[in-house]
């Protein structure tokens, strides 16, 4: 039982997904974050907006740090 469990998680690893399947599972997890924060917790827009504004903020920073590759596409 435990063996077939790590088995499938071992597959759902090493399934590479695309560029788009990973940013529709990032924005899916992120929406199911907000919600859960605005059902569960007293929180205004105006502060999860704030919260959300310093992560991006974080993240640009973060971009020209190590190895990390950061591309705007306009097309």
């Amino acid at each position: 039982m435990i063996c077939q469990s790590l088995l499938r998680v071992r597959n759902l690893l090493s399934k590479v997904m695309t560029d788009r399947e990973q940013v529709m599972a990032f924005a899916a997890d992120l929406e199911a974050l907000v919600y859960r924060y605005r059902d569960e917790f007293d929180i205004t827009v105006a502060s999860l907006v704030g919260v959300l504004e310093c992560a991006k903020y974080e993240v640009l920073l973060s971009a020209g740090e190590g190895d990390d590759e950061f591309e705007i596409d306009f097309e």
